[in-house]
Order: structure tokens, then sequence, then C-alpha cells
């Protein structure tokens, strides 16, 4: 008696595995591995599909195979041409402060008070005489700003992945030294490091939206033989054709020096910001 569902079950399921034939389905455009995550959910039960060397096997139903067909009608097409873009521009801001005060004081016939002035001619300078005796007090305040922006861009299929770099190989000193039997070996060399701006980006089109798995690199020499580097790895989403702004740093520095009769501070500020636009190409 147990065994009469489980007969019945395989007997209704026999016009199913009947129906069920296989079909091979040469792609034109898009490799196996680009289709097969949007066809799988359309598969009804039992129904098997998979691919290689750009074809795929499908096992289905002719009203499920139909279904099939038509979906990869719609994907199967000619991959696009997109034109990714990425700006990166810095800017630092340094401003100096300072008062000081000057003169030569008379103390009667015998005796005297002077202070040189100082190597810096400031904005604003009062100077005050009066007999033997001369006060000077001078005020000035600097600004220095600068303003570097690089723009990059390069072409890359829908579904490909980009990479563009650019920039200069910096000889940097290198001194080893190692400690043997023998006493201490002291080896001095160079060694080049590959410094620049560039950037990785693999783009995904969806109607007018665009999502990008992107890392940026933004490299500069610094003082002293150092190098200034900034890496950002991130995943952004927006529309075709608009600016997206990835991300960006900010830094502030301020330092002060008293004296007796001078006093002075300044302050420094960089920023860095970086975006991505990508673009649809005819």
């Amino acid at each position: 008696m147990r065994r009469l569902p489980l007969l019945l079950l395989c007997w209704l399921c026999l016009p199913l595995q009947a129906q069920q034939a296989l079909e091979i389905i040469p792609l034109r455009h898009r490799t196996v591995e680009q289709v097969l995550p949007a066809l799988r959910p359309l598969l009804e039960p039992g129904a098997a599909l998979s691919g290689m060397n750009n074809q795929l096997f499908l096992r289905a139903s002719p009203g499920n195979r139909e279904e099939i067909r038509q979906a990869l009608a719609a994907i199967d097409t000619p991959p696009r041409r997109l034109l990714v873009q990425v700006s990166q521009d810095r800017t630092s801001d340094a401003r100096q402060r300072g008062v000081e005060a000057s003169g030569r004081i008379a103390l009667g016939d015998d005796a005297r008070f002077v202070q040189p002035p100082g190597g810096s001619p400031g904005n604003t300078r009062i100077e005050i005489r009066r007999g033997g005796s001369t006060l000077a007090l001078g005020a000035d305040e600097r600004r220095e700003t600068r303003s570097t922006q690089t723009a990059q861009s390069v072409q890359v299929v829908e579904g490909g992945r980009a990479f563009l770099r650019v920039g200069v190989s910096l000889p940097l000193p290198l001194r080893q030294v190692v400690v043997g039997r023998n006493g201490v070996v002291v080896t001095e060399s160079v060694v080049h490091y590959d410094i620049g701006q560039g950037f990785h980006a693999e783009p995904r089109v969806a109607g007018e939206r665009v999502t990008v798995d992107i890392s940026p690199a933004f490299d500069q020499p610094g003082p002293a033989g150092s190098v200034q580097t900034q890496r950002l790895t991130t995943t952004v989403s927006g529309r075709l054709g608009e600016w997206i702004e990835l991300g960006g740093s900010a830094q502030a520095e301020r330092t002060g020096a008293r004296a007796a009769f001078a006093a002075g501070e300044a302050e420094r500020q960089d920023r860095r910001g970086v975006w991505l636009r990508v673009d649809l190409l005819p």
C-alpha cells in the first residue's frame, strides 16, 4: 500500500520528463559566465542549464525553452563601449602670521638698549620716534595656495576591467646593515619606486545607471626623498554621464612660536578629492 503513492508520483512526472528535451544554443556576443546567472532563475522544476565554449546546454520543456531564448535575446547583445574618467585634485593652503617689535631706546648718555629689526618685512609697520629713541611695531600675514589636478580616462567594454597608470620611477637610496661573525657589513644601493597616478575600474551598466568597482591611486614625491601616497578602494553607483564623488581626505596642522619681542603662528591645510564619471560611447 505504501508503494502506491510513490508509483503514482513517478507516473505523474513521466509526461513532464518526456517533454523536456536537450537544446544547444550558441552565444553570439556574451560569454557563458555572463549569461548563466541571469538565466538560471527562469528554469522550471527539473530543468537544467549549463554551458561551455560559448554554447548553452538547456534541457527543459518547449515553453520553458522559449522563455529562456527570449531572455537570452535581450542579454546576448554586443558589449557597449564605455569611457571611464577619474579626476583627482589636491589643494594645499599655508598661512603665516607674525608680530614683531624692534627699535633703539636711549637710557641716558652712558647706556642704551637696542633690539635689531627682523629679517622679514611685515605687511603693516608703525614707527615711533622721540628724542634718541626709536620704536617700531610690525605685523605680517602671508598666505600661499597650491592646487594640483589630474584627469585620466580610459575606454573599456561593458563587463571588462580597465587599468591605467601614469608616473615615473623614483630612485631611492637603500642601506642594509648585517651583523655577522666577521663584524658589521654595510651595503648601500639604490632601489626604484614607481610613483604616479592611476586606477583600476570595473563598470557594470543597468539601464541608465552604472555600478563601478574602482581603486584609484595618487602618489607624488615628498620631502627628503619620501613618497606621499593616497589609496582608495570602493564600489559606487550613479547615473551615466554624471560625476560621482568617490571620497577624499583633509589634514590640518598649526604651529606657533614666541620670543622676547616677536610672536607668530603658522597654519597648513591639505585637501584631496577623487571623482568618477562613466559615459556611454556611440
